[in-house]
């Protein structure tokens, strides 16, 4: 098989000089000389998302494992098939085959130059979703063991900072996500009736996902039921009834890439206080959006979703997290996720290139509803991703 014939989602070498610059004009500030970044597939590739950013390889459960030196070649360690990875990409040309013994494969690249006198490892605590880390504590250990003059140090922020900055050939990928998604959300409303299946509904919307170039694993939550608030991880064999409502949050991969939507929908009609309640997260949606600019910082789109949800009546409706999280190619920053997270993230100034799924809740007295699409901040406010209308699905 030729090179030509892997049909593998492609990125520019303007945009991998762009990254490695930016990477490695860090990594002076920090006194680095090597980067490791982790193979690890959890949350639907999430965790492996720095790796990604380095060397486009990853998708359908591939795990890389990435030496990013200060100076000279970059080399990527995948379990096996090697070749393939060498073929279906341009960014790297050391592609080794690793079968997933980490510690090895980093000794045996850093043993290839002098000894480092500092080294980096992104993921050794702090993430979003992965606060004590992902890295293996063997594999540090024996690192250390190796190389014993060497200063370990985590260096998970120095990455994520790099990656919460969209360039436009990112954001391009993100827009390409979002019409997957669209597509996935017309396969729910055409499939979703009384009678099938959960299942058959979540197959119809994976399909759409594959054959619209999306990869797997991706993150689909989707639950039915009277009254339900929040999707689940799994689809169940459950029959749809009348009156029923879907909730869900909708990703779709591309080159690793995920925007995010979440698309209420209703088997017939649905209860007129559960309508109130969605216009009201919708309404709470659009002045998240409009605040969206660059300077302003995480804490005024705090306050405009509190605003909305008061002005809905004095004690009527509440707000709930989480508000919104960043979006891209795996486990982003910043993210408000529970009150530490605002208390954290409440003074950081948005750049424009920065990308969120904004999901408001409104929250009343017997139950809450919850829409939001993916947003990229813009001097004109936030850019909507999606191009639907944004309001609840019903279908007969």
């Amino acid at each position: 098989m030729t090179e030509e014939s892997y049909e593998v989602p492609r990125l520019s070498l303007a945009e991998r000089d762009r990254r490695y610059r930016l990477v490695r004009e860090a990594m002076d500030r920090t006194g680095l000389d090597v980067l490791i970044l982790p193979a690890n597939v959890s949350r639907w590739e999430q965790m492996m998302a720095d790796s990604r950013y380095i060397t486009t390889i990853g998708g359908f459960g591939t795990e890389t494992l990435t030496i990013f030196p200060h100076e000279g070649a970059v080399t990527a360690y995948v379990f096996n098939r090697a070749p393939f990875w060498r073929a279906a990409q341009n960014w790297v040309a050391d592609v080794r085959d690793g079968r997933n013994h980490w510690s090895d494969n980093v000794i045996e690249r850093l043993g290839e130059s002098p000894a480092p006198r500092r080294i980096g490892i992104s993921g050794l605590a702090g993430l979003v979703r992965a606060p004590d880390g992902i890295v293996p504590w063997t594999t540090v250990e024996r690192i250390k063991a190796a190389f014993p003059a060497s200063e370990v140090v985590d260096a998970t922020r120095l990455i994520q900072d790099i990656r919460a900055v969209k360039s436009d050939e990112e954001i391009a990928l993100m827009r390409r996500s979002a019409a997957i998604i669209e597509n996935m959300i017309r396969a729910m409303t055409e499939t979703a009736r009384e009678g099938l299946r959960e299942r058959d509904v979540y197959a119809a919307m994976v399909q759409t996902l594959l054959t619209n170039d999306g990869e797997l694993p991706s993150m689909l939550i989707f639950g039915s039921g009277q009254g339900i608030a929040s999707g689940r991880f799994l689809p169940s064999s459950r029959r749809l009834l009348r009156g029923d409502l879907i909730a869900n949050e909708i990703e779709a991969r591309y080159a690793g890439y995920s925007a995010q939507a979440v698309a209420p929908l209703s088997i017939g009609p649905a209860a007129a206080t559960y309508s109130d309640m969605l216009n009201v997260a919708r309404d709470a949606f659009e002045s998240i959006r409009e605040t969206m600019r660059p300077g302003e910082k995480i804490g005024a789109l705090m306050d405009a979703y509190v605003r909305v949800i008061e002005r809905a009546g004095p004690g009527k409706y509440k707000w709930a997290h989480p508000m919104m999280h960043a979006r891209g190619l795996g486990d982003e920053s910043p993210a408000l996720l529970s009150d530490d997270d605002l208390e954290r993230f409440r003074g950081v100034e948005l750049v424009a290139g920065m990308t969120f799924i904004v999901k408001p809740r409104a929250r009343g007295e017997h139950g809450s509803a919850q829409i939001g699409d993916t947003v990229v901040v813009t001097p004109r406010g936030g850019e909507r991703l999606g191009k639907r209308d944004l309001s609840l699905i019903v279908v007969e």
